[in-house]
């Protein structure tokens, strides 16, 4: 979410270039523009890239519908289902189910063109990239000064204002592989990677828990992690990173004949005495057998 004093100057958000728009009270749209820099192995934006923007999206109608409340995430569900063709990728989220002790918020990704229409492939009509979901849990306000509540105020159209992103985004992070075939990593925590509250935004741990897969499946396999494509990710929230560096470790749940496989990833908060911060489940494939190759 954006506001006053967030994200800072040099932030990933503001380099990725996010641009948002709340289109009614219970819905909205986020959209990043699509380089090299945020590109999978197979041509198509990775994961974590769209899970953040899910994220964003997910967040700022969260603040709207629940004001004067706040509230948690507590879980974050991707499946991509096509590739995604750009030159912009755009979520757009609703409110699924607002209950009294949780939200659920949909959103589907589709690729656009510069003025916001979705882009064909081949004739076809456009389909979307991905499907994600969102669970929020409900906290009773206590603080009107609150991130949350200066999130909900925010205009209906903004936008994360930086630098570009020059790097591929996991050396941006940067991620360090330290044990590629325990799918151990590391990435330290740092204001360029906060979200509003001083902890690692959520669709950086997306992107964390993306790395530690694809270097645990690809190992598993012989293979470069580098040349895996994740095109699932089903991720709980447990707690903040807020100490770092966080490390990860992943075990291998099964591989198919494809090559296609799935891990469990954890995430831990190293300063902080090793605290489970978030269990992500990682679905992935070699780039030559993903199905989201750019045609």
């Amino acid at each position: 979410m954006a506001f006053a004093g967030y994200p800072p100057p040099e932030h990933l958000l503001g380099d990725l270039g996010m641009e948002a728009e709340l289109t009614t009270e219970t819905t909205a749209r986020v959209r990043t523009r699509v380089t090299p820099q945020v590109l999978s192995a197979d041509g198509g934006v990775r994961a974590g890239v769209l899970a953040t923007l899910v994220d964003i999206v997910g967040g700022a109608i969260a603040a709207r519908v629940l004001r004067p409340d706040w509230m948690a995430t507590a879980d974050l569900s991707i499946e991509l289902v096509g590739p995604p063709v750009g030159p912009w990728v755009e979520a757009r989220g609703s409110v699924l189910r607002r209950g009294r002790t949780t939200l659920v918020i949909e959103a589907l990704v589709v690729a656009v063109d510069e003025d916001g229409d979705d882009v064909a492939v081949d004739g076809r009509a456009p389909d979307p990239v991905a499907w994600a979901s969102m669970t929020f849990a409900v906290l009773p306000a206590t603080n009107a000064d609150s991130p949350v509540q200066l999130a909900a105020d925010l205009p209906m159209r903004w936008a994360f204002r930086g630098g570009d992103l020059e790097l591929p985004i996991m050396d941006a992070l940067p991620v360090t592989v330290l044990d590629a075939p325990a799918g151990r990593v590391s990435v330290p925590v740092r204001p360029y990677l906060h979200n509003s509250f001083g902890a690692v935004q959520g669709g950086v741990i997306a992107l964390i828990a993306e790395a530690a897969g694809a270097e645990a499946l690809g190992a598993a396999q012989g293979r470069h992690g580098a040349d895996m494509v994740v095109t699932d990710l089903q991720i709980a929230y447990l707690a903040l990173g807020k100490v770092g560096p966080i490390v990860t470790s992943a075990r291998v749940l099964a591989t198919g004949p494809d090559g296609r496989a799935g891990a469990v990833v954890e995430l831990r908060d190293g300063g902080a005495d090793d605290r489970l911060t978030t269990v992500v489940n990682v679905t992935a494939a070699p780039a030559d057998v993903t199905t989201r190759a750019v045609p």
